[in-house]
């Protein structure tokens, strides 16, 4: 089940989608997805049906929660930090305020430049470090930390930084998804308290049990 709620800010129409999933155990989680838009829409064009001129941009949730109110909350927080970078605020440094940066004022580095500095790498759905690999990006950088604080590490010559869009399922995968009442949380397909890394499997299983 999804609800959406909008709301506007700086100029940016944030469309907040709250998806909620039954976990293995019973209880019910929740996960909100901020789509932001700027500029309103045309006459002829209905909330999801944007021109393509318009700039958009997605904040997508990191953790799931007990609550819709808590998982709007985070959602928001994310987009209008990510709003204000987009809009030209910058740090102490005069770089651009990356949308995982606080919104308390401190100068912080953006989590890009975190990982291209501790050699860790996002391929739109996980988060690497040498051959680990994580779904919350604090976990991977607390390892890595951990590790290049060591005595004797060796960094990895042969490093690129690779840090690539966050995936999000099209509009025809959420099309499927809410058909089955599947939703998408940190990298997952999430039905019937099972999370799956492919949506084809997810709808696989919800089509031989439907109702879960």
């Amino acid at each position: 089940m999804r609800q959406h709620s909008t709301s506007w800010f700086q100029g940016w129409k944030i469309l907040l989608r709250c998806a909620e999933f039954r976990c293995q155990d019973g209880s019910l989680r929740f996960a909100s997805t901020a789509i932001l838009k700027h500029m309103p829409p045309t006459v002829s064009c209905n909330s999801l049906q944007w021109p393509d001129k318009m700039r958009r941009s997605i904040v997508f949730p990191e953790d799931a929660f007990g609550s819709r109110e808590e998982a709007n909350t985070d959602a928001m927080s994310k987009a209008r930090r990510q709003i204000l970078a987009m809009n030209g605020s910058t740090d102490c440094s005069g770089r651009k305020i990356m949308h995982n940066a606080p919104s308390t004022g401190e100068c912080e580095e953006s989590d890009e430049s975190l990982a291209a500095r501790f050699e860790i790498s996002f391929d739109g759905k996980r988060y690497a470090f040498r051959q680990h690999h994580y779904d919350v990006f604090l976990d991977a950088l607390r390892y890595a930390t951990a590790e290049h604080a060591k005595a004797g590490f060796l960094r990895d010559d042969t490093f690129v930084p690779n840090w690539m869009a966050a995936y999000h399922p099209t509009d025809d995968d959420e099309g499927v998804m809410r058909l089955h009442g599947i939703a998408y949380v940190e990298g997952h397909f999430l039905y019937g308290g099972y999370r799956y890394g492919q949506l084809c499997d997810a709808v696989a299983f919800a089509a031989e049990h439907p109702n879960l």
